[in-house]
């Protein structure tokens, strides 16, 4: 299949240079003149393209017919002349739809397709982003599907062009890491098919140039910059060729917002001014430009000049839009509304971002405060929010100016709204690192959220506040987590094939094969990234289909419902309370949940109480046993985040889902007293969980009946720590086999040790325990939590490290896994998702419940505690208490002073499901003790009788 005519607007030379015995010479030259004026003169080029047309239609020439519409839509897009644009496309649609004379015409596919990228492009640039990608991605199957070793240089061609609106949608529509990568994959495209492709350089740098906004929006100005020097460097060399000033405008446009986004507003205004001088009439971009002048102005605090360039901006827009609702303008009216908070005219800017709503929903009119568009309805959902984060910053500064609580009342109600419109937004996101991208850009509207439900609560003293801060908390935790757990749900449940389930897991095994081996090599392979990317895409495409065939698979898997307060408290027994933290930057929201109570702090979160916390951690994780301040730190902690609360909780099992650095903290090792070693511990049990919802489910998951025991205790070569016994660098671990030993008394199953703990046998025996437990060493990787590790002992056939990728398309059955290693439960904290850990690669594999470490444990003081803590399991304790007593026993069979230190067994914690793993064996003898006195009792009596 050839597709020379899609080619036509990379070569204009194919009319001049066409001699088909059929034309006519009239419609030939008219043609050729209206080219001439492509790109110098608008008006000119429209008439004799319409000339040209009706001299093809009357002598019925189809190819310079359908010809001279390619060339004036064409032209009407380098115009950005949207109203002809759409007409136009409608007219070669219809042409080719109806017109009889095509019926045998030879060439009327490649029309046809050409009219499907002309349809993406008018959808791209009226911001139909969803339509538009649907139009690209067609065509583009339709060129992937002719064999490598037939396409041709048009073929190529068209590919990158497409390449480059699916990287401008992606972008568009917040999908920054699919952008990224098929931009690269555009350039990689041309530096290998430059000998084919016209105009390659031309292409390598437009797809710099889209590759460079990409790295603004992500806030990567260095690599923007040096790729928007680089293009303009190019575009210079074009400054005589008339087809090169979109280009070159464009390129001047995102190197001005990239210098705004950096605070450098005069050097914004300079390039401003440059890229005026060269573009100095019937400039397409102008409207962007009076944007960005405003912004600059704006940002060097001159309020009456910013002024004048949005209004400019407005005017044009709304004549651009033909006075249409359109969020173009509701982006300037929005600025407008930033402007005027910036002078203190609070009530005047509240008005501007309501009329930027407006212009969001076809039928939404309302001007008053508390009103906000229907999320559902909305022609542009991120726009939506970037507008509503915005409208609630400027309620909640009124309210602290004017203390009206009426300004608070619709900053809650637009709290809700931006919640509806995240979860709307979160199934349209296929890309994890996008999603993650997302959340931490409305994270701060959630803490403003809390705060705006705690003032309300504060002024009303109305408990359903609570309700909703904690419904707030709760949207803003473990999302990707929970999202993992429902996916799973939604196979099971959601009526799919075993076979299309078999094949998504073969996508996402192949996807992470792919990722580790890129992730090791020194060297890029650029043909891996190709591969990886082909099969991204291809799983992407894969899971959209399913969704739309399975639709209760859809619903299950994008169940965006969090357990209500009332509902959790309901669940809670009498001597159980959830107490739950949200930080902010100055303040620690607490929501404590009891049976019969639920209760709402604000707690000072000063830059000394986070220092403590700091220090705390760096004391707890290195012994240093001179430095007694630890207990200091340790009490004071204790007083800024919880004494507040312990006075009235009633409760001593407790939950606590943290936030920030309070991931970090022992909350059983703090001190409850400015004595030494007063312990929480002492008098409370403590558990941790990600957030209320992944809890609930998590506490769902069906146990086994049975319970087995699986123990890992690799052996490891090289020079012992034999000073501190820590389990870090691949040291021998001299009481790892003990510890093995110790724990497998209390369960039957199986000791994996030595050389024999590889994993190939984890591979092999996990689906057949309910208990799995690891001594062996880890390792936490912040910059790439992905790569954190479990290690095992080698083996020929693999690697020994067990990375927290690999777990993600494991399914564990077991009921606990113990990962008696180092730092197994901290990582990289990560808003909206806590602390990325090799624990929390577990739960995404299916584990309930995990006990894990926070720093480089001990050797030999770990294996005690969790000796006690198996022997506390086998007696029938909840996971929670079973370690507790663990922990009390260590501390009280241990008279060494030293040995008693936090270091030692603090750091090893319990999250998630804590319920006991086997029915108490005190239990089964009262039962078999009341049984033999009925049957004594029975002999007794026929004895006597």
């Amino acid at each position: 299949m050839k597709h020379y005519l899609l080619y036509l607007l990379l070569s204009f030379n194919f009319i001049q240079s066409t001699n088909s015995q059929n034309t006519n010479v009239n419609a030939k030259n008219v043609l050729n003149k209206a080219i001439s004026f492509h790109y110098s003169n608008k008006d000119s080029a429209y008439y004799y393209y319409e000339k040209a047309i009706k001299l093809a239609d009357k002598q019925n020439d189809l190819n310079y017919l359908l010809s001279s519409y390619v060339y004036l839509i064409n032209a009407n897009g380098h115009y950005y002349d949207l109203k002809n644009y759409n007409k136009n496309i409608k007219r070669e649609d219809d042409l080719l739809q109806n017109d009889k004379r095509l019926d045998t015409f030879a060439s009327l596919q490649y029309y046809k397709d050409y009219l499907i990228f002309d349809k993406g492009n008018y959808n791209y640039k009226i911001k139909q982003y969803t339509t538009s990608k649907k139009h690209f991605k067609k065509l583009l199957a339709k060129i992937n599907a002719i064999p490598k070793n037939k396409q041709i240089a048009s073929d190529l061609a068209m590919i990158s062009s497409i390449y480059s609106f699916l990287g401008l949608n992606y972008r568009h529509t917040g999908k920054y890491e699919l952008a990224e990568n098929i931009l690269k994959k555009n350039i990689q495209l041309q530096y290998d098919n430059k000998d084919s492709i016209s105009n390659w350089q031309t292409r390598v740098f437009n797809s710099k140039k889209l590759l460079s906004q990409v790295y603004e929006v992500k806030k990567d100005y260095n690599k923007a910059n040096i790729l928007l020097q680089e293009t303009l460097s190019y575009y210079k060399t074009k400054t005589n060729n008339p087809r090169f000033k979109n280009n070159f405008s464009s390129a001047f446009i995102a190197l001005a917002k990239n210098y705004i986004k950096q605070k450098e507003f005069n050097k914004a205004i300079e390039i401003l001014h440059q890229n005026t001088q060269y573009y100095k009439e019937n400039n397409p971009f102008e409207k962007e430009i009076d944007v960005l002048y405003g912004d600059a102005y704006l940002g060097l605090k001159d309020f009456k000049t910013a002024t004048i360039y949005y209004n400019k901006s407005l005017q044009k827009t709304k004549t651009y839009r033909n006075n249409k609702k359109h969020q173009d303008v509701a982006v300037i009216y929005a600025k407008i509304g930033k402007l005027l908070l910036k002078q203190d005219r609070i009530d005047k800017g509240i008005d501007q971002y309501q009329l930027a709503l407006i212009q969001l929903q076809k039928d939404f009119n309302a001007k008053e405060i508390e009103a906000n568009p229907d999320p559902e309805k909305v022609i542009a959902k991120i726009e939506l929010i970037r507008v509503l984060k915005e409208k609630l910053e400027i309620l909640t500064n009124a309210y602290t100016n004017s203390k009206k609580i009426s300004y608070l009342q619709a900053a809650h109600k637009t709290s809700k709204v931006i919640i509806k419109t995240l979860d709307l937004l979160r199934p349209e996101f296929e890309s994890k690192l996008d999603k993650q991208f997302l959340i931490e850009e409305t994270y701060p509207s959630i803490q403003k959220m809390v705060e705006i439900a705690y003032t309300m609560y504060e002024n009303t003293n109305e408990k359903n506040f609570i309700n909703d801060a904690f419904f707030f908390m709760e949207k803003s935790k473990s999302i990707f987590l929970l999202e993992s757990i429902r996916n799973a749900e939604a196979t099971k449940y959601g009526g799919i094939p075993e076979k299309i389930i078999t094949e998504e897991q073969q996508f996402r095994a192949k996807i992470t094969y792919i990722e580790q081996i890129i992730f090791k090599q020194k060297k890029k392979d650029k043909a891996l990234n190709e591969e990886l990317d082909l099969v991204k895409n291809a799983y992407y495409s894969f899971l959209e289909k399913i969704e739309k065939e399975y639709p209760k698979y859809y619903a299950l898997k994008y169940k965006n419902d969090v357990i209500t307060l009332e509902s959790l408290k309901g669940k809670l027994q009498k001597n159980q309370a959830i107490l739950s933290y949200l930080v902010s930057e100055e303040s620690l929201y607490l929501i404590v949940i009891e049976t019969n109570k639920k209760s709402f702090y604000k707690l000072a979160y000063t830059k000394d109480i986070q220092t403590r916390i700091k220090n705390l951690y760096r004391k707890s994780s290195k012994l240093n046993i001179q430095d007694t301040t630890i207990y200091e730190d340790s009490y004071k902690v204790y007083k800024a985040i919880l004494e507040t609360a312990m006075q009235k909780i009633e409760a001593t099992d407790l939950t606590i889902i943290t936030d920030g650095l309070l991931n970090y903290i022992p909350f059983d090792a703090l001190n409850t007293s400015n004595k030494n070693n007063n312990y929480l511990l002492e008098t409370h049990s403590i558990s941790y969980a990600s957030s209320a919802t992944l809890l609930q489910e998590q506490n769902k998951i069906e146990t086994n009946k049975k319970t087995k025991l699986l123990i890992f205790a690799p052996k490891f070569s090289g020079t012992s720590n034999v000073i501190n016994h820590e389990r870090t660098d691949m040291t021998p671990l001299l009481y790892n086999e003990q510890e093995a030993q110790d724990i497998a008394q209390y369960f039957r199953g199986k000791i994996y040790n030595g050389n024999e703990a590889s994993i190939a046998n984890f591979k092999k025996e996990v689906s057949a325990y309910n208990l799995i437990h690891f001594a062996t060493h880890a390792s936490a990787n912040d910059a790439f939590p992905d790569y954190s590790y479990l290690a095992f002992s080698k083996d020929s056939t693999a690697s020994n490290l067990l990375y927290a990728k690999d777990l993600y398309n494991y399914k564990i059955k077991a009921d606990l896994v113990t990962l008696s290693a180092c730092e197994t439960g901290i990582g990289k904290l990560q808003k909206g998702e806590g602390m990325l850990s090799l624990a929390r690669a577990f739960n995404y594999a299916g584990v309930p419940a995990i006990v894990t470490t926070l720093w480089k444990i001990n050797d030999q003081s770990t294996s005690e505690v969790m000796e006690y803590f198996y022997e506390n399991l086998y007696n029938g304790l909840s996971k929670k208490e079973a370690l507790r007593q663990a922990k009390l026993t260590y501390l009280e069979l241990n008279e060494d002073a030293i040995l008693k230190h936090p270091y030692y067994w603090s750091g090893i914690v319990l999250t998630g499901n804590v319920e006991q793993v086997t029915t108490t064996n005190y239990l089964i003898w009262i039962l078999l003790g009341a049984f033999f006195l009925v049957l004594l009792n029975f002999f007794y009596k026929k004895v006597k009788n």
